[in-house]
């Protein structure tokens, strides 16, 4: 299958890349002689006009032949054949012609992140699930439950429009329009500035947060008073509560405000527990429902069973981990880190690794890749109501990827019981589905044409291995991998590869587009025609450093793959 999903990325790509030649050669008038898909023996082709169409052996290119291509065969035609002879084109004309490849190669993304947009016909809203702890949307009021309309004088329906308004803005105010219980309300808050780097860490990007998340907690609990009404009526750490009453719960903020407006009654609660089944090689986890009855108490004023949401406490501690050597355990409630409060465990874990990452880039930048690296956090968490805190070390551990790069995994040694709920997604009209899907098409593609300049500047650089580059085994291998997770990550793959033909091929490197640019570049700055040795010169050189970057390129393929070569044989 990995063979199929190969043949029809790169026949896509190559069939975008020379149809962008052919187009723009015929609308200047360019005889077109073949336009050919792969290299080799002809397969199958027909002849329409002065064209020929061909499909050849071998998928690994292709190619369109204009009539005079070279500047000495023009020179001997016909006066009728000399007028559509490509070389008798001006400058700009032969430009266009070359560079309309790499530009449909970049328009390919575009549509194709439009085409995937287009097909999400449901988003979310734009409904705040969480508010993180001390964030500018705490400051400013905001609760969950909270509808956006309206930030920074944009209209707002959804979260992705939250989420792109925010980010754009940062360290100053911004008014937010929201619905709470039906009424409107104006508020202002000042989106914190956050840095991070991309996955392959090789750029920076600086966006704006307001501190809250779409999704909110589900109903998985933990006891924050050991010896509240929910204890005594036998509720466990990280039961989740099902029903209340007889009524469905989801949402821990539907379980509180169930409990507050129970006028201290009595409440029936069915929870499912996890129970556990120790094995010789594991520990397996069976669920069974339990009724319990729990009456609430008046704390602070309000009716409480002393529990809370659980996405906080730890789960499990692993043997001899960093967690481990911080003296933590199973049950402890992380609530901040280096002094910042939090309550939601993904931002917490995000910062942890965004700082191991900006430590990384700091010490790369410096030169001084050996160095070990010794990340410090100082952790606070509640013990059974007593405020602690501890230092955090964790293990960075250094590893080289399949493609023979460096990279790093951090290991804490924690876990936690995940249960979050998100709204419903509601229709997405087509029109605004348009708008947005063109939009983030042209976004996206530039995007990662930019972080893949920046990879081709790191490379260049000795920051990226050599390594790391590819041939058509890796092609196929990621066509067959992502064609086997279906249609979408198969199309994004595409994109992304796409991209990258688009940006090799304006190297300037005689015989690839980008060359022949270099060249009419020099023609153009020469006032006339430069002479069949120097473009005879250029072209070998081109030729040679092609063949040489295939090799490699073949030779990293060979190596990346070796493994399964010596293991096919041994099972032989």
């Amino acid at each position: 299958m990995s063979l199929i999903y190969f043949v029809i990325l790169i026949g896509v790509l190559i069939f975008v890349h020379e149809f962008g030649h052919y187009i723009v050669a015929k609308a200047f008038d360019v005889k077109v002689l073949r336009f050919s898909i792969g290299f080799g023996p002809k397969v199958i082709g027909y002849t329409r006009g002065d064209t020929e169409y061909v499909l050849c052996a071998l998928p690994l290119g292709g190619y369109v032949q204009m009539l005079g291509a070279d500047l000495e065969s023009v020179e001997e035609m016909e006066e009728e054949d000399r007028a559509r002879a490509l070389m008798s084109k001006p400058i700009w004309q032969r430009s266009l012609i070359v560079l309309a490849g790499p530009v449909f190669n970049l328009i390919l993304p575009v549509v194709i992140y439009f085409v995937v947009g287009m097909g999400q016909s449901m988003t979310p809203p734009a409904i705040i699930g969480e508010v993180f702890v001390d964030s500018p949307a705490a400051t400013a009021g905001l609760a969950p439950g909270d509808r956006i309309v309206e930030i920074d004088g944009r209209s707002i329906d959804y979260w992705h429009q939250v989420v792109r308004t925010v980010s754009a803005a940062y360290d100053r105010p911004i008014p937010i329009v929201y619905e709470r219980d039906g009424a409107r309300h104006t508020t202002e808050a000042v989106p914190d500035k956050k840095t991070s780097t991309d996955f392959l860490g090789l750029e920076r990007r600086t966006y704006g947060m307001l501190g809250i998340h779409l999704g909110t907690h589900g109903t998985t609990v933990a006891l924050s008073d050991r010896a509240g009404p929910g204890a005594e009526a036998g509720l466990q750490f990280f039961d989740r509560i099902v029903a209340i009453d007889g009524v469905a719960v989801q949402r821990f903020d539907h379980v509180q405000s169930r409990i507050r407006n129970s006028a201290g009654k009595p409440l029936e609660l069915v929870v499912l527990r996890r129970m556990p089944m120790p094995a010789d090689w594991a520990t397996l986890y069976a669920q069974r429902l339990v009724t319990l009855t729990a009456t609430p108490a008046k704390i602070d004023g309000a009716y409480s069973l002393g529990i809370e949401a659980a996405e906080m406490y730890l789960t499990h501690v692993d043997e001899n981990s960093p967690v481990a050597r911080a003296g933590l355990q199973p049950g402890d409630k992380l609530v901040a880190l280096d002094g910042e409060t939090y309550n939601n465990w993904s931002v917490l874990i995000q910062r942890i690794h965004n700082t191991i990452n900006q430590q990384i880039v700091t010490r790369d930048e410096e030169g001084d890749k050996d160095r070990a690296l010794k990340p410090s956090f100082e952790i606070g968490f509640e013990r059974a109501g007593e405020r602690l805190s501890a230092t955090l070390e964790p293990d960075v551990l250094s590893f080289h990827d399949d493609n023979k790069q460096q990279r790093y995994r951090v290991v804490i040694g924690w876990g936690h019981f995940r249960d979050v709920v998100y709204p419903e997604d509601v229709p997405f009209p087509f029109f605004g589905r348009m708008v947005h899907s063109a939009r983030e098409g042209f976004n996206q593609t530039a995007d990662f044409c930019k972080m893949m300049l920046v990879g081709f500047v790191r490379l260049a650089q000795g920051r990226v291995s050599m390594e790391s580059i590819g041939g058509p085994i890796m092609i196929g291998e990621l066509a067959g991998q992502a064609g086997r997770a279906g249609w979408e990550p198969f199309l994004q793959m595409m994109a992304l590869i796409s991209i990258n033909l688009a940006i090799i091929n304006l190297l300037p490197i005689p015989v690839l587009d980008g060359g022949h640019l270099l060249l009419f570049a020099l023609e153009a700055i020469k006032r006339g025609p430069l002479s069949y040795r120097t473009r005879q010169i250029a072209a070998y050189i081109g030729f040679t450093m092609i063949v040489f970057l295939m090799i490699f390129a073949f030779k990293n393929d060979i190596e990346r793959n070796w493994h399964r070569v010596v293991e096919y044989f041994d099972e032989g």
